[in-house]
């Protein structure tokens, strides 16, 4: 069997659809006008059965007592007095204008035989009797091979009808000679005793609303079929030129088919299956290449995620769109999220002028290689890196981003610069040991000089003036002298255990009263949680009283220092910061504060040595002293010491 096309399955699969759609039409048609037909029986069979129950209660109410008035005991007349005889021959003559329904008092065990229930209304009389809160019943029943609408009622026995379906010894002597004493005695008051029951043909009715759906379902089969038609001609006279155009662009998409099977293709004439193979051969082409740049992607992201450097990816509005884990740790971020939720780049920069010259010069020149440049992380720490990028641009050639490679170099620069400055502590320690011998020896003789002749002239003559300038200029020389000799002494420290807070408040104890006369004002802010450390105490007063010295002497017009302590890298490192409020370092001057003789003091207030031997001192117990400083703001000199805990496990920080 040929293979069937794909655009015969449209077609069949079209059909079939539109022949059950019409079948679901005609089905609703038809069940819609059943129930509508059902609905107006219900509503005729209520005016029947309330008229049989108007009959009868009137009966019972009005004319059968008005009749016992009048006539002797134990008369009877049926056409005055039966509620069955009265109401059967009321319903047989409205049955004459009506004839499409049948009425019946269905009894069980009626006086009349022709009362008595057939087999379906008994069911119903003990339906109502085991339903005691239901009175009334209808629904479609099938009777003598025809559909009824059927509505029942229940009758119940009053204690007015227990005087004659009673016991029969108390029934009327009229009514026993006319019906006997066989059926309709010995009721009980409550019993269902009887049904008016309703019975309505709609087998004719029911057989209309089938043809009339299955008219329905014709007319709607050839409608749709019609329109299908002309929809399938509007289809070919457009839809498909489109398709041919659509199958040639993808042939060319593809490349070039196998011929014979484009032959075969053509012979079938089913555009829509040659667009399923066009389809098909693209498909397989774009597989193929979706698999190489998986592939591809898995060595990019495996070279990126597992960089040691950080690699941030940007777009064209400065703003982070990627980033590995490299760069997570080294700017501090939690996650990529948090990363990637920063407003623009320029915030990891410590100067945002570094980063416009960054943007700039990648955008000018596409590229850039080796710039060092001070970034800082989430914390706002300082990091030195150097930086690689190059830019990225779109399908017009326009600037889309930039892609780039972060080396961190902080601990390298550290290094250097400790290195530097070692090797330019111990040159100028050479030279200071050696200069201060020489000068040493001529300063004594010029002071004790001095003191001998000041001692042959009165206190008020020019040249005991003059010894004295002498005398003042040579001590400030003595001092300085004093100060290379120590600074030029490398001499091992005495470390024992030590409280850090004990030695900060022997050195404020010592210089506070003298700074709140200059309006200076001190704060502590100690933690709690410091341990003792394993520290040449003397060595390490020395360091804070530079440090709060020099503090002093930047707040002219008074101010604030504050002391802080407080643990760093998960205890292993204890940091003490003392900031100040004063007018702060320029970067000119930051790059040099511990170079030996550097000093911003004037003439004659300091020798340049003191953060000199205190960075020495520091470096000695394995520690750094760092500096931050803006000026209008102030400065904040940070001693970092390791914790005797961070020594015994050889940690870094």
């Amino acid at each position: 069997m040929k293979k069937l096309t794909v655009k015969t399955k449209f077609q069949m699969g079209s059909a079939g659809i539109l022949l059950l759609f019409c079948a679901l039409i005609s089905v609703s048609v038809y069940y819609y006008l059943k129930n509508f037909v059902t609905e107006g029986v219900h509503r005729e069979t209520e005016i029947f059965i309330a008229t049989a129950d108007a009959t009868r209660t009137y009966v019972k109410d009005v004319l059968r007592p008005t009749v016992i008035s009048l006539l002797p005991a134990d008369s009877f007349i049926p056409q005055a007095m039966s509620t069955s005889f009265v109401g059967r021959e009321v319903m047989s003559r409205l049955r004459q204008r009506f004839p499409e329904f049948q009425y019946k008092r269905a009894a069980k065990n009626p006086m009349n035989p022709i009362n008595k229930a057939d087999k379906f209304e008994l069911d119903m009389l003990q339906w109502f009797a085991s339903h005691r809160s239901t009175n009334e019943w209808h629904g479609l029943i099938k009777k003598e091979n025809r559909s009824y609408y059927t509505r029942l009622r229940a009758i119940y026995a009053e204690s007015e009808c227990l005087k004659c379906h009673g016991n029969p010894e108390d029934a009327p002597q009229a009514m026993k000679d006319l019906y006997g004493t066989k059926g309709g005695y010995y009721y009980k008051e409550g019993d269902v005793v009887a049904a008016d029951t309703i019975y309505i043909p709609v087998d004719v009715s029911f057989e209309r609303i089938k043809e009339t759906a299955w008219i329905v379902y014709l007319i709607a089969i050839t409608s749709l079929f019609s329109l299908i038609a002309l929809h399938y001609l509007l289809f070919n006279r457009t839809v498909v030129l489109e398709l041919k155009g659509l199958l040639a662009t993808f042939r060319n998409i593809s490349g070039n088919p196998d011929q014979n099977q484009e032959i075969l293709i053509e012979e079938s004439g089913d555009e829509v299956q040659q667009l399923k193979v066009a389809f098909e051969n693209v498909a397989a082409d774009l597989q193929q290449a979706h698999d190489e740049l998986k592939v591809s992607e898995t060595k990019y992201r495996l070279l990126f995620e597992t960089s040691r450097d950080a690699i941030l990816i940007l777009d064209g509005d400065t703003r982070v769109i990627d980033i590995n884990r490299a760069g997570i740790k080294l700017f501090g971020f939690k996650n990529q999220p948090e990363a990637l939720s920063i407003e623009t780049f320029y915030q990891l920069f410590r100067d945002t002028r570094d980063a416009d010259s960054f943007f700039r010069t990648v955008k000018e020149k596409g590229f850039i290689q080796g710039l060092e440049v001070t970034m800082v992380d989430r914390s706002g720490k300082k990091i030195t890196v150097m930086v690689s990028a190059t830019d990225r641009r779109d399908e017009n050639d326009q600037f889309a981003g930039i892609n780039g490679v972060f080396h961190d170099i902080t601990e390298r620069r550290k290094i250097e610069k400790y290195l530097v400055q070692t090797e330019k502590l111990a040159s100028i320690g050479q030279l200071a040991s050696g200069v201060a011998h020489e000068i040493n020896n001529p300063l004594e003789v010029i002071r004790c000089y001095s003191n001998l002749i000041a001692k042959g002239q009165a206190s008020d003559n020019q040249l005991a003036n003059d010894i004295q300038i002498i005398q003042k200029h040579t001590d400030h020389c003595k001092t300085v002298v004093e100060a290379l000799l120590n600074f030029a002494r490398v001499s091992e420290p005495i470390k024992i255990k030590t409280d850090i807070h004990n030695c900060i408040e022997e050195v404020l104890s010592v210089l506070e009263r003298q700074m709140q006369m200059e309006r200076i004002t001190v704060r502590r802010d100690f933690s709690a949680k410091i341990p003792m450390l394993t520290v040449d105490a003397q060595k390490i007063r020395q360091v804070f009283m530079n440090l709060i010295m020099n503090a002093r002497q930047a707040m002219t017009e008074g101010g604030e220092i504050t002391v802080r302590t407080m643990l760093q890298n998960e205890g292993n490192w204890l940091a003490i910061e003392v900031a100040d409020t004063g007018p702060g370092i320029s970067d000119e001057h930051l790059g040099r504060i511990f170079d030996p003789f550097f000093t911003t003091k004037e003439a004659g207030k300091g020798t340049g040595l003191g953060l000199s031997v205190s960075y020495g001192i520091i470096k000695q117990h394995g520690g750094d002293v760092e500096v931050e400083s803006a000026l209008g703001k102030g400065s904040t000199f940070t001693v970092l010491l390791p914790t005797d805990d961070a020594l015994k496990g050889k940690l870094s920080r």
